[in-house]
């Protein structure tokens, strides 16, 4: 794997090769020199680095050991930022007149060099750039393009360091409004952890650690190269505080190889994977299985190649796969390219996303917004500040991409920043870096965007389904949604563990929600997709077997994992330091195939309630009058049913348009006490006339923030009054 999922730098190498490693051990300079040299060809930088600096103790005045000090520091894993005394040291004291690398002049195999070559003025403005000196940054890329001219084979990275410091001091200038946060202790520890992917609901975060494991079952097993565990992937999950519970290693890692995270589907289902198969690195997906995942399998069509493929980002409609590869014919380096889904289900050929988006320096960390419009990716190139910075591009009505755009600083840096992922909403990011303050080597930060970027044209449809309490959420659990004007049907299971199911809804367009365990409808309901272009979430609580209304297990009692969407608290950097019951539900899981089936003939069943009652409020009101006459006419029409029926069974719907409440704190919580007030009235009613109020079931919960973004216009009331509402239905 190169070194691993996170071995996205650049490498300096050396064009020299040598025998075979010395035979037993010695501490003369001369052994000390061959070995260091050996373990640099070997790309072992940071063993080399230790021998090293040794020789430059005992020698320090010496330009060639200092300069390999130095660039073995420059292509270590993680100790860049002690290259640079050591690579001044070597340009100070370099004699003149040397040619290019391995020229007349050096001779780098040579113990008694004491020269340094020309490239150690790139790598001391490479140093300099990463320490924000751009200044001497500049300095040093100058001098080293005028003295070798623009054949050397570094003198275009030179002259690219130039614009890149420029770039820097730009972006540096105007800071964009981001608060960046640590995501704290129980998500990163001492070791490197990266390349988060989080879930379209929130509740769960995927990413790569090298930690040693809690069982220790790898404190002996270390990759050679970077002398740190292999890279295996974690899971954490958030608790109903939204607060992420402690790690767990998913069940396909390996000891003693690299399993990384590139991306999850948006169900949740289907997990993306990164492996090391040899060196040459490919990308897998795994299915989500009950709470296991199965073996990764290779992405078909020629996604993979032998080439190195290193990232992968899939639509939310399952249609269209951005990935990464440094294939020949691409525009330079690591490039995006796309494949299509076909008619008969397999991938198209891999077509090069082109030069807006590419160019002839690496690009990587594909990221596809649920959206499936707006694309992040890394780059070295476009107007990178130093290494990879994180840009956006949207594509357009014509089907072209725009001009990508630098996502700024602080976010990102002169050194690498990659694997970048968004929340749903757009207003939250997450991503990888090694700045300085974290917790170990890389850590996992998030940055918390202005209203301004939150994503567009987007629905969410996401919530639990809740099984009886004590029992396990029965494995043939689906969720059909039909378009009711195409006839379409796609299917989306919960996760096993805690519930929860995400669906991605185009607007304009009115569905069939309907919930089946073993193909028998336990919910159903039509819902509408408001027009609106901005951001939208549709929250729907299903009780498999309905409660009552008044028992304890009530709209505000609610299974583990946090509310989807729950966004948690990070640390700010400097601040850094089943079981099942006896009645649980026993069958056989509906197969993949019985599953496509059911798909091709589903006929959504009748979502009709026996009536429904509408109460629509003004800004920051809340409650029901019992003396209201269509509210009278809706508790007739529920004594009705429990005369009739003994039962009756009650979803509740409360909303809330997008306009600030200073009296609620959320929009989300204004919407939730509309709920729990309708609910308190509906009992009181029942009540009060003679009814047994324990004979109402809870069907359904459903919350929603909904409507047109808000531009201080509160008192328009025919723009968001229609947002602003209690719903209850009956059957």
């Amino acid at each position: 794997m190169r070194n691993g999922h996170a071995a996205l730098t650049t490498v300096l190498f050396f064009s020299f090769t040598l025998g075979a490693s010395a035979q037993g051990e010695n501490t003369s300079f001369q052994w000390k020199f061959e070995e260091a040299c050996k373990l640099n060809e070997e790309r072992f930088h940071n063993q080399a680095a230790d021998i090293w600096k040794q020789l430059v103790e005992a020698q320090p005045e010496n330009s060639n050991l200092n300069w390999k000090l130095g660039s073995s520091y420059m292509n270590s894993y993680n100790q860049k930022a002690k290259a640079l005394p050591y690579l001044q040291t070597a340009s100070d004291r370099r004699g003149k007149g040397n040619g290019a690398f391995n020229a007349t002049g050096y001779d780098p195999f040579d113990s008694k060099e004491t020269n340094a070559p020309v490239e150690v003025d790139y790598w001391l403005a490479y140093a300099y750039h990463l320490a924000g000196n751009f200044a001497k940054a500049d300095e040093y890329y100058t001098k080293f393009s005028t003295e070798v001219g623009d054949k050397h084979f570094l003198y275009q990275s030179a002259q690219h360091g130039l614009e890149q410091t420029a770039n820097a001091r730009k972006l540096i200038a105007e800071p964009k409004t981001y608060t960046v946060s640590n995501a704290g202790p129980v998500i990163n520890n001492d070791h490197p952890d990266f390349s988060p992917v989080i879930s379209v609901d929130g509740n769960a975060m995927f990413y790569t650690s090298r930690r040693l494991r809690a069982d220790s079952s790898n404190v002996d097993i270390v990759d050679p190269l970077a002398g740190l565990p292999f890279e295996n992937i974690y899971v954490s999950y958030k608790d109903r505080n939204a607060n992420w519970q402690t790690p767990e290693p998913l069940n396909i890692n390996a000891v003693d190889r690299h399993f990384a995270t590139v991306n999850v589907s948006a169900d949740g289902q289907t997990l993306y994977i990164y492996r090391d198969d040899g060196g040459d690195g490919n990308l897998y997906e795994s299915k989500l299985v009950g709470e296991l995942w199965s073996d990764p399998v290779l992405i078909g069509s020629d996604v993979n190649t032998k080439a190195w493929e290193t990232h992968c980002a899939l639509t939310a409609d399952g249609n269209t796969l951005y990935f990464v590869s440094d294939r020949k014919g691409g525009e330079g380096g690591r490039d995006i390219y796309r494949v299509v889904k076909l008619p008969t289900g397999e991938w198209s050929k891999a077509q090069n996303m082109g030069k807006v988006l590419n160019t002839i320096y690496d690009e990587d960390g594909v990221f596809i917004h649920p959206n499936g419009r707006t694309l992040y990716f890394a780059s070295k190139g476009h107007n990178s500040m130093g290494g990879f910075d994180i840009f956006t591009s949207e594509l357009k009505d014509d089907g072209t991409w725009s001009v990508p755009e630098n996502i700024g600083y602080p976010l990102n840096t002169v050194d690498d920043d990659v694997f970048f992922v968004t929340t749903a909403d757009g207003r939250r990011g997450y991503f990888s870096s090694d700045k300085a303050g974290g917790y170990g080597e890389k850590d996992i930060y998030f940055v918390d965007f202005p209203e301004s970027m939150e994503a567009e044209g987007l629905t969410v449809l996401k919530g639990f389904i809740i099984p009886p309490p004590g029992e396990s959420l029965p494995p043939s659990t689906i969720l059909y949604v039909t378009d009711k004007s195409t006839g379409e049907v796609k299917t989306y299971k919960p996760r096993q563990r805690d519930g929860v199911y995400v669906a991605i809804l185009p607007p304009c367009k009115e569905y069939n929600l309907d919930y089946r365990v073993n193909d028998k409808t336990v919910h159903t309901e039509d819902i509408f997709v408001e027009c609106e272009s901005t951001y939208q979430e549709i929250n729907k609580e299903i009780y498999l077997n309905p409660v009552s209304l008044a028992g304890p297990a009530s709209i505000v009692d609610l299974p583990k994992g946090a509310p989807p969407g729950s966004k948690e608290k990070g640390v700010a950097p400097d601040q850094v330091g089943k079981t099942k019951g006896k009645d649980a539900v026993k069958e056989v899981p509906l197969t993949d195939k019985e599953i496509a089936t059911k798909v091709r003939t589903h006929v959504p069943p009748d979502a009709k309630y026996s009536d429904e009652y509408a109460k629509y409020y003004a800004y920051n009101i809340k409650d029901i009058d019992q003396g209201e006459a269509e509210w009278k006419k809706f508790i007739d029409s529920v004594v009705g049913i429990l005369d009739k029926d003994g039962t009756a069974r009650i979803v509740i719907e409360g909303s809330a348009s997008r306009v600030p409440t200073k009296t609620f704190g959320t929009n989300d919580n204004l919407s939730n006490q509309r709920m729990e007030d309708a609910r308190k009235r509906l009992l009181e009613a029942v009540k009060a006339r003679g009814k047994d109020e324990t004979k109402l079931l809870l069907e359904a919960v459903n919350h929603l923030v909904q409507g047109p973004k808000y531009v201080g216009d509160y008192q328009n009331t025919e723009k968001y009054g229609k947002y602003q509402y209690v719903k209850l239905k009956v059957r």
